[in-house]
């Protein structure tokens, strides 16, 4: 600020910060708390020229997500697999470089006049309703990231 620069902040929120799963009550509001710091930095730091932007990530493959996986038989995480893509319109977990990409569009010049803004990154996920019409039980809680 100081520079009269400028800058961007992007912090990663998730999709839980609106529609959280059974036993995340303490991560869901810690989300939603990041949610609403970010609309707030927008509306402080605005007029210095900063951006302030969320992503609201859906299920990402990640370490924990493959440890989870490895960890199962493999019946069992082929299972875990094909809950997970059900949860996802897109059919699938995101990936690492996606949420990478979405940071930077978010940090550059093309996002120029983009604040205060949360951008679901979640593959649909946030916007896939239940459909009582599907068997079997959900994932549980320990899926829900």
């Amino acid at each position: 600020m100081r520079a009269g620069t400028g800058g961007a902040v992007v912090n990663v929120s998730s999709h839980q910060a609106r529609r959280p799963v059974p036993g995340a009550a303490a991560y869901a509001t810690a989300k939603a708390a990041v949610e609403g710091l970010t609309r707030a930095l927008a509306v402080d730091y605005g007029p210095y020229g900063v951006r302030a932007n969320a992503l609201a990530l859906g299920s990402v493959a990640t370490e924990r997500y493959a440890a989870l996986l490895a960890g199962q038989q493999p019946q069992e995480a082929e299972r875990t697999r094909r809950a997970m893509a059900r949860l996802h319109p897109l059919g699938r977990v995101g990936e690492a470089e996606e949420v990478a990409d979405a940071v930077a569009y978010l940090l550059s010049d093309g996002a120029r006049f983009i604040s205060g803004a949360v951008l679901p990154l979640d593959g649909g996920r946030s916007v896939r309703g239940h459909d009582p019409e599907e068997s079997g039980p959900g994932p549980g809680p320990s899926l829900g990231t």
